[in-house]
């Protein structure tokens, strides 16, 4: 089965049945990071930890959410991951309990954790790099080196046995907009599979320097057409082609219709973010708006200590999104989101009719599946 029909299928399990949880359980075990990105939206990325989870919280979470059915689990972060004390913890837990692993790193550190990672069989890594070359990564990322040890990393995790499938990520702005295609050629050269670009999100002046001027359009057609075609030669995945829809313009589109088939995103019903603190969303635009998993592992859905399962349920605010998307009102933060996120909702979307014979659902049950009064 597509994972996409799969996704699709728990989706219309935790509309109709109570008790089921989510299909991804996306962690950010620390806001903390080494370095300085000029267009980071985290500003608190230097302080000391502030009520970080720990190592024994993580894996008791992984385990509760695999209880429910979780199949995969994201690594990232409003920080550097692996400068989280908890990060090997999260890590084996995952793979102890079956979990397909996917980490996003800025990659400063992926050597150390490199034979960990081959050793334990993760699946994917995807390291951040906004230039082709030293100089302009180094730039924008505020730190002089940071382009050899990131390099350094993913050339150190793909030459060990059981090695994940890599992957580079970009955020496209100004300065970097001539160097697409040369980006994508870079991660053919350090064995990528997949290079994935992204649009500047600018609030503050220092991302606002960086963004898209208007005049920049006809360049970046031509930048994302010599990126496809380069990356067609080579053989390697992009999605440089969602560069030329502009990001944070318009909430996501719903479709026509009722219910979930109609709902401009279906994230709500798959998909837990948990932050460092314990604080959900169901995704990353709306990080930490919910309440809190807690240090604990029992007590109420509402206060320190609710479980995977009981904030899954019963959360405000996931409820609230889930009821918003059923009514077609999308959270104006929702028109933050990337595209790339938007096309995999749209997927698993279209393939709501199919999953309801996966599921094995019947005619009565689509009932539930009905806007909210």
């Amino acid at each position: 089965m597509d994972e996409r029909d799969a996704i699709a299928a728990r989706v219309v399990q935790n509309a109709n049945t109570p008790g089921g949880g989510p299909w991804t359980l996306e962690v950010y075990p620390t806001l903390r990071c080494n370095l300085s990105c000029q267009f980071c939206d985290t500003t608190d990325r230097h302080r000391k930890p502030q009520n970080e989870l720990s190592g024994a919280r993580w894996s008791q979470i992984i385990d509760e959410a695999a209880d429910l059915g979780t199949q995969r689990i994201m690594v990232l972060g409003g920080g550097e991951p692996l400068l989280a004390e908890a990060a090997q913890a999260i890590f084996s837990r995952a793979k102890e309990r079956g979990l397909t692993g996917f980490l996003t790193t800025n990659g400063t550190r992926l050597a150390r954790f490199a034979p960990l990672l081959a050793q334990i069989g993760w699946d994917e890594v995807h390291v951040s790099i906004d230039g082709a070359n030293a100089n302009t990564h180094d730039r924008l990322r505020g730190q002089s080196g940071a382009f050899r040890q990131s390099v350094s990393g993913l050339c150190a995790l793909r030459g060990l046995t059981g090695a994940p499938r890599l992957g580079i990520h970009t955020v496209v702005n100004h300065e970097n907009l001539d160097e697409l295609a040369d980006i994508v050629r870079l991660g053919a050269a350090l064995g990528c599979a997949r290079v994935e670009f992204d649009h500047l999100i600018a609030y503050r002046p220092e991302q606002l320097r960086l963004a898209l001027r208007p005049g920049d359009q006809p360049k970046l057609e031509e930048a994302v057409s010599e990126a496809l075609a380069t990356a067609r030669t080579l053989a390697i995945e992009t999605t440089a082609e969602a560069l030329l829809r502009p990001r944070g313009l318009a909430t996501p589109p719903p479709a026509p219709g009722l219910g979930l088939a109609a709902a401009p995103c279906l994230k709500a019903w798959h998909h837990l973010v948990i932050q460092a603190d314990g604080r959900v969303s169901p995704c990353c635009v709306l990080a930490g708006e919910g309440g809190p998993i807690g240090p604990g592992g029992s007590g109420g859905p509402d206060g320190p200590g609710g479980t995977v399962g009981a904030v899954w349920q019963n959360d405000p605010f996931l409820q609230s999104v889930r009821t918003s998307m059923l009514q077609k009102t999308p959270l104006p933060r929702c028109r933050e989101c990337s595209e790339n996120i938007l096309v995999h909702e749209r997927a698993i979307r279209d393939r709501l009719p199919n999953s309801l014979q996966v599921a094995g659902q019947v005619a009565g049950q689509a009932a539930t599946l009905r806007e909210p009064a």
